[in-house]
């Protein structure tokens, strides 16, 4: 009994040995993060990438790549073949990050750009946002949830994990890319793709639109994508998404597609809840009105993006859509038209062609909303058209028109889209409307169409 109680001590004793050791020795990485060093001996099979998925966790690195460069540095390796036995010093950091919301008012002139999970969860992110922050940027919005269904980080809710929304979730440390953005005064948005979801709209297909005539789920282009606005449950996991962003630390909430389908056969589409009764503007509306309230006493400011025709007010966009402003003002902080010039087709505002005038177009967008802004009620600040999408002559002037039109027209900053997150000419337009720089063609500034004026 003696001997099989000593044989088992020394077993235990070898298989903690072989899983860590720490070192006393303690620093600081470049984010200020106090940092020990962990020592392991390397197991059978491992490799540096391996280990990193082992342990990132752990560490102050923001992705494997970083990780893996510090321990070939830290270690003198010049290669990356592992033994089993071989010990490693890791660096980890001493206590889990905990971020916290930084308050602005709504009234905060936001210069932002949009950066999809992907872009985001790379190393080298924080290059493009230090030059964001270097022309004068001071704003990042990044995917929650796009409108694939796919989270970007990691999720704990339930249903997020029984649909598998979390299987690719690029951002694997949410944590430090919310710290190092703050750490360079970066207000933070966390864009949540609501009511187009093709991973829910598959998975539950009873929380989907139903088709009137067929009685099966409704579809927009001949794919799952939509799920029912009207549904309590497809609400209350969008709510679930928003308490564990504001856990993460996120500044802002933006609600995309937070609207009904507009595409196909619409009249073939049939909702749970919807009625003459009932209509889609109250269900829009009390979605947000939920959202809001579960955002009360969090600091956390909460924008939607809508569509840019709908500022015009047409009541035909309105029993579309479902996106009522005159109602989602009493909810929302900030309200974001997408005013792309290239998604106004034919004559538009009588405008013969909106694309050839963004200044013009963005200007009237934003002067539809005066109304609205009276007495501070809502704070507009459009997206701006920074992809090439129908434009013959796309520059960085093309842009900064944009941007003068937005705020000549009484809006509080802007946000600049690029799907593919290739901002060259969008940086530079920032750069250049925040110095004032000359016009590379003078005739282009505040150019109208022929007739046309500027109203004041």
């Amino acid at each position: 009994m003696c001997r099989f109680y000593a044989k088992n001590c020394r077993l235990i004793v070898l298989f903690y040995f072989c899983l860590v050791v720490f070192s006393p020795a303690t620093s600081q990485d470049e984010d200020h993060t106090a940092i020990d060093t962990l020592m392991i001996i390397v197991r059978p099979g491992d490799s540096l990438l391996r280990i990193a998925k082992r342990m990132l966790s752990l560490t102050p690195y923001y992705t494997a790549e970083e990780f893996i460069e510090e321990v070939r540095r830290s270690n003198g390796l010049d290669h990356d073949m592992l033994h089993p036995g071989e010990k490693l010093h890791i660096p980890i950091q001493q206590k889990k990050l905990l971020n916290e919301t930084v308050p602005k008012p709504s009234t905060f002139t936001a210069r932002g750009i949009y950066l999809n999970a992907k872009v985001a969860a790379r190393a080298d992110f924080r290059v493009l946002v230090d030059s964001l922050v270097n022309v004068g940027g001071n704003t990042v919005v990044f995917d929650l949830k796009d409108r694939r269904g796919n989270l970007s980080y990691r999720s704990t809710v339930d249903l997020a994990e029984r649909i598998n929304a979390t299987r690719i979730a690029p951002i694997t440390r949410p944590e430090i890319f919310i710290r190092m953005l703050h750490e360079r005064e970066v207000h933070i948005i966390g864009r949540l793709t609501c009511f187009y979801d093709s991973r829910l709209a598959q998975a539950r297909p009873d929380w989907t639109p139903h088709s009137r005539q067929s009685g099966e789920p409704w579809y927009e282009n001949d794919q799952p994508a939509w799920v029912d606005p009207s549904r309590s449950e497809v609400q209350d996991y969008l709510l679930e998404l928003v308490t564990e962003a504001v856990a993460m630390g996120v500044d802002e909430i933006q609600l995309d597609y937070v609207r009904f389908p507009t595409e196909g056969n619409l009249g073939d589409a049939r909702y749970h809840l919807v009625s003459d009764e009932y209509p889609k503007h109250r269900v829009i509306t009390g979605f947000v009105q939920r959202v809001r309230e579960q955002l009360a006493f969090t600091g956390v400011l909460l924008s939607a993006d809508i569509f840019g025709v709908a500022v015009w007010g047409r009541a035909v966009d309105e029993a579309v859509t479902g996106q009522r402003l005159v109602d989602l003002v009493n909810h929302l902080d900030i309200v974001s038209p997408m005013l792309y010039p290239s998604h106004f087709y034919g004559s538009f505002a009588q405008i013969a062609n909106p694309v050839a005038y963004p200044y013009y177009l963005v200007y009237l967008g934003c002067r539809q909303m005066q109304p609205l802004m009276k007495d501070d009620k809502i704070v507009v600040r459009p997206w701006l058209q920074a992809f090439n999408y129908r434009v013959k002559d796309f520059t960085a002037d093309y842009i900064r028109e944009q941007m003068h039109g937005a705020v000549d027209g009484g809006a509080t900053g802007w946000l600049l889209w690029n799907s593919s997150g290739y901002y060259t000419k969008g940086l530079q337009a920032t750069d250049d409307f925040m110095n004032n720089v000359a016009w590379s063609d003078s005739t282009r500034l505040h150019q109208v169409p022929t007739g046309k004026y500027l109203p004041k």
